[in-house]
């Protein structure tokens, strides 16, 4: 996470906040830390387009 001193206006703000939704949706969604940062790696479009493409129950899904 980016430390909260480096925002310094509006848009810096909603990009803190798509962080965190995004980082929350994929902790709901099962994902490992790993993977989470692999996603946030991507940019936060891309990292939201992938995470709503999961399948459902990913990532125990297969598993067993």
């Amino acid at each position: 996470m980016r430390p909260i001193r480096e925002i310094r206006c509006q848009a810096d703000l909603d990009a803190a906040v798509r962080r965190c939704e995004l980082r929350w949706r994929a902790v709901q969604q099962g994902l490992r830390e790993a993977e989470i940062a692999a996603l946030l790696a991507l940019g936060l479009d891309q990292a939201e387009a992938r995470l709503c493409a999961l399948p459902p129950g990913y990532p125990d899904e297969g598993a067993a």
